[in-house]
Order: structure tokens, then C-alpha cells, then sequence
């Protein structure tokens, strides 16, 4: 375990000192033909301490169930030497089961398998699956599992992380987690709305360390250090870096770039988020870019699988919609994504919600991508989904029933609770 701790204090030195595969900011600003938006960011996150950019990395968006699970299971299948698993939850569903049994049978064949899951987002999952996977050889740990002799039983600090690292060289990362909700009709799945990012590139190294960290952090098994943090060779040219929701330096790193981008967009701001009950920081930082005739639209769901959030979070419209920031509620199914775009430069796919929990209790794992041809995707993709939405309108808003206005008066003052 020593030789893990001295490896990973070696990685974190590194991460922040910007050596490898870091590149200038002068490098990004003349890659990148946005000049408008990005040196004033780039200053901004640089104050804040946040400053680990990537370059030569290859990022793929994923918008489909059944297309993420295909690459998921694809990539599990490729393994050689190492895959780290990290999920909120895993359902010991049809989709649970078949990863279960990729992950048990490379485990068999002396692949090194490790898998964090959440104890609360797992509390309904069947205690065979991880019993299987552990009697087959997979490591695993149970992340804050319920104690009542703890702060709170243990329940306030959740792993909300969706990650997953194979051979060192592909991540996976975003909102979807392991189960049938997120897939689409070829595994006869739920169709849930979501997104998620394959990386291929240098930045897999950062999201490696993420997993790492947590894995020796609470008492996982001793790993093959020999295996991870590889030299990666360039496999493309887009600009990422990876955060955390928590650093070593106390600061919010998701947070505090959200702000910086939302404080320096020109001409829009696009985000689409399943949880949304932003602090007032970011409400009057939204509020004040649409004064200054920035185009800002907000994506929230229709259906939600959590309708004490969604209370909370339409108690919010009357003054994002007094101001000119426009929302839409996404109808066709549960809308789970956690994605941002801002001017065709800036954009960021995850786990993490606009919320306070998300910015000060869970492990959350968020990339930002700075490329102008995937800032396009990401920004036709929004336009795609406001057309399976409803704009909500002030005058109908006001119109709704005094019954639903108590329900969201009560769950955006309780909001603490969650």
C-alpha cells in the first residue's frame, strides 16, 4: 500500500504543477479560433488555482442508451490489464448482470477489476451480483455504506461519480449509470435522456488519478501501480480537463468553472441538467449574462424520477423567466443529462447536477471540453432536444394552481434536506 501512496502522491504533485501532457494557455487561445471567450476564462479558473488542461486527446459524444452500453461493454471486452470501475449505481438488472459477467470474466482471466459503487444509489440492488462478482475475483468497495453510529447515519456523502478507466487509455464518463433505465430498445431499456463521453488521449491519465485516489483513500486492495499512468501518446487534438468536485486545495473546482464560463459567454449559454436548484451565485451569474444579450436556455425535465427536486427547481422560473433566461422541460422521457455549451467553445458533460449537493457533498467528475467541433455537437444536440420540450412561458407560469405553488414554495425551502 506504500507504493501506492508514493505513486499517487508523485500523480497529484504533477496534476497541479502542469507537467507531461499540460499545455499553455497560449497554445489553446491561437489553437482555437474563438479569441473572445477564452483568454478571459482562462485567466479566471488560473486565479482560482484550476489550470490542468490536456491536449491530443479524442473525445466521442454519446447521446443513446444502447449505443453507450455497446461501447461500454465493447471496451470491457478489449481489456488487457486493468479496469476501474466507479457508479453511483449498478442495478442488478439485465444490464447490471451482463457487466457483472464481462467484469467476473476478465477478473478469471488475472485482469486486475476494481469497482467503487455507492451504498445508497446500490441500497436496492441485490446482494448476489456483488457476492458473484466478488467470489469471481473482482475487487470491490462499498462507498459509505449505512452506519448508525455515524454523523447521520453516513448518508450525506455520496459517490455520484459514473466513471469507468480500461487499460489506461479509454474513460468513460457522464451521467449514465449501470442499468436498464439508460437504454434504449435494443437491451429493452427505459430510453432514459442522458449523455456520456468516451476519452481517448493523455486526459485518462487525470481520470485514472480520480479513481485511484478514492480506491486507496477508503481501504481498497493493493493494485499494480506497474499497471496505470502510462506515457500516452497523442490519439487526437481536442483540448480536456478533467475536475473533481473536491480538491486538495479546498476549492469546488466544477463550480468555480461553471461560474468563470457563465461569467465570460458572448453569445450563448446552453445547459441541460437533470437536478437543478443552482445557488443564488450562479441564478444572478445566468441572469446577468442574458441581460447583456447573451442567449440563455435551460433544459430541465418534464418527467423526473425525483419530484421533490423538481418542485424545488420550478420554484426558480418566475425569476430566470422575469430576466430573459428561457426554459424548456424535456417531455419524452426522463431527461438525466448533466451537460453544459457555451459559445461553440466551451462545453462540459458529467455527473455533477447544478446544485449544492452535487458542488459540496458528492464525489462528482465532470470534463471540460474546449473544441470548437464538438462545442457544435454538443449545441446541435441541445437544439435537437428543445424540440422533444415545452418552453415554459411567464404569463402560463403564473396561471398554474395555487396547490403547485405551495409544493414548490415547500421543496425550495426544504431543499437542504436532499
Amino acid at each position: 500500500m506504500l507504493s501506492v501512496r508514493k505513486n499517487l502522491v508523485i500523480k497529484s504533485k504533477s496534476y497541479h504543477k502542469g507537467f507531461n501532457t499540460r499545455i499553455s494557455y497560449d497554445y489553446i487561445i491561437k489553437k482555437i479560433k474563438n479569441r473572445f471567450f477564452l483568454p478571459q476564462f482562462l485567466r479566471t479558473i488560473k486565479k482560482f488555482g484550476i489550470s490542468a488542461f490536456s491536449g491530443g486527446n479524442k473525445v466521442t459524444l454519446i447521446t443513446d442508451g444502447d449505443l453507450f452500453f455497446d461501447e461500454l461493454f465493447k471496451t470491457v471486452d478489449s481489456a488487457r490489464h486493468s479496469i476501474n470501475l466507479e457508479t453511483y449505481i449498478f442495478n442488478s438488472d439485465d444490464i447490471g448482470w451482463k457487466l457483472a459477467k464481462k467484469l467476473a470474466a476478465k477478473a478469471k482471466k488475472d485482469i486486475e477489476v476494481n469497482v467503487i459503487y455507492d451504498a445508497i444509489g446500490c441500497i436496492n440492488t441485490s446482494a448476489l451480483l456483488f457476492e458473484y462478482m466478488k467470489k469471481m475475483g473482482v475487487e470491490l468497495i462499498e462507498y459509505h455504506p449505512i452506519v448508525p453510529w455515524r454523523k447521520y447515519f453516513n448518508l450525506y456523502v455520496r459517490d455520484h461519480r459514473k466513471l469507468m478507466v480500461v487499460d489506461s487509455k479509454i474513460a468513460f464518463i457522464g451521467g449514465m449509470n449501470i442499468g436498464n433505465e439508460y437504454a434504449g430498445k435494443k437491451y429493452r431499456g427505459k430510453n432514459w435522456r442522458d449523455t456520456h463521453i468516451k476519452i481517448e488521449g493523455p486526459v485518462v491519465k487525470d481520470i485514472e488519478y480520480f479513481f485511484l485516489e478514492n480506491w486507496h483513500r477508503h481501504g481498497g486492495a493493493l493494485v499494480d501501480i506497474s499497471k496505470y499512468f502510462p506515457v500516452i501518446k497523442p490519439v487526437g487534438d481536442t483540448i480536456v480537463m478533467a475536475l473533481s468536485s473536491h480538491s486538495r486545495r479546498r476549492i469546488k473546482p466544477i463550480y468555480l468553472t461553471y461560474l468563470a464560463a457563465i461569467a465570460n459567454a458572448r453569445n450563448y449559454i446552453y445547459i441541460t441538467n437533470a437536478y437543478f436548484i443552482p445557488d443564488m451565485r450562479i441564478v444572478k451569474s445566468l441572469i446577468h449574462a442574458a441581460k447583456k444579450g447573451v442567449d440563455v436556455r435551460i433544459l430541465l425535465p418534464a418527467i423526473s424520477d425525483i419530484p421533490f427536486v423538481q418542485h424545488a427547481s420550478r420554484y426558480l422560473y418566475k425569476r430566470f423567466l422575469k430576466n430573459n433566461v428561457r426554459i424548456y422541460e424535456y417531455k419524452h422521457a426522463v431527461l438525466h443529462a448533466k451537460t453544459a455549451v457555451i459559445d461553440d467553445i466551451w462545453a462540459t458533460v458529467g455527473s455533477s447536477n447544478l446544485d449544492r449537493r452535487s458542488f459540496t457533498a458528492n464525489l462528482e467528475v465532470n470534463a471540460i471540453i474546449l473544441d470548437q467541433s464538438f462545442g457544435e455537437k454538443m449545441r446541435k444536440q441541445f437544439l435537437k432536444d428543445i424540440r422533444n420540450s415545452e418552453e415554459i412561458h411567464l404569463e402560463n407560469y403564473k396561471r398554474r394552481p395555487f396547490i403547485q405553488y405551495l409544493k414548490e414554495w415547500f421543496c425550495y425551502r426544504f431543499r437542504y434536506l436532499l
